[in-house]
């Protein structure tokens, strides 16, 4: 058997709370794991989102990057470290993947700060990725599944934007591929899907609107990403088993390029 390829794959808030989909993920993670080294890193947005209302805030986004107040960030620890990201390790664990939770914050795997200067919003980037703690979990035969949860140089928690990290983790892991799944079979013009896309494109059709919201991190960090090495970005939709294949062999999605 040859050498497995390094997978990193990024899910959102939707595609973690979508329990059927998430379960066929999971069994062609599994199937494909001879061929595949794989880590998850996931957001949980949609939840953070439902939790701070409970608690009667009121969620600010700016291009698609969540604005996080000091109160709102115990609610993203809460919700993302805690929650959603046990949730996902024992629907892995019950299917057979020796899975190991992680976040930014262990291990020191990966570190940030403020995007604020004066350092109030809990908003953050990332500045510093150890990967040790992964690569040693990858040797074990665990797969990693990591929140984008971390901390500044004085110990504060941060919330780091999940696309972000899974580009800096990809870029720190010399990943093969980084798959972002999301909510939609890739990126959108006048309802068609676009199967590729270069800088140029990409840039254009952020400044025309094509490219808006959330789907704006995702491709300036696919773009990042293959500037540091990563071999191949894909955007697409996970609705089935049979789609990861589908995405890793770019015949399915978008894939980024230069």
């Amino acid at each position: 058997m040859g050498k497995k390829s390094r997978v990193l794959i990024k899910i959102g808030g939707k595609a973690a709370a979508a329990e059927s989909s998430l379960r066929d993920l999971i069994r062609e993670m599994a199937a494909l794991r001879d061929r595949h080294e794989f880590i998850l890193v996931h957001g949980g947005g949609a939840e953070v989102s439902r939790v701070t209302r409970i608690f009667g805030l009121e969620p600010v986004f700016r291009d698609g990057v969540r604005m996080t107040s000091p109160p709102e960030m115990e609610i993203v620890d809460m919700v993302l470290s805690g929650k959603v990201n046990k949730d996902l390790v024992r629907m892995f664990s019950a299917s057979g993947i020796r899975a190991v939770g992680i976040s930014g914050s262990d291990g020191g795997f990966f570190t940030g700060r403020s995007i604020d200067p004066a350092g109030v919003s809990r908003t953050g980037r990332v500045e510093r990725v150890d990967p040790e703690p992964v690569l040693l979990l990858l040797k074990a035969g665990y797969l990693p599944v990591a929140a984008s949860t971390s901390m500044d140089p004085q110990g504060g928690a941060l919330n780091i934007n999940a696309d972000e990290a899974a580009l800096e983790i990809a870029k720190a892991l010399a990943a093969d591929a980084l798959v972002f799944l999301s909510d939609i079979p890739g990126i959108l013009k006048d309802g068609a899907t676009l199967t590729s896309l270069d800088r140029a494109a990409a840039e254009r059709e952020i400044r025309d609107g094509v490219i808006t919201g959330g789907m704006i991190p995702k491709v300036t960090s696919s773009l990042e990403a293959l500037r540091s090495g990563v071999r191949a970005v894909v955007i697409g939709e996970f609705t089935t088993y049979g789609d990861l294949a589908l995405l890793l062999s770019r015949e399915k999605g978008t894939t980024i390029g230069e």
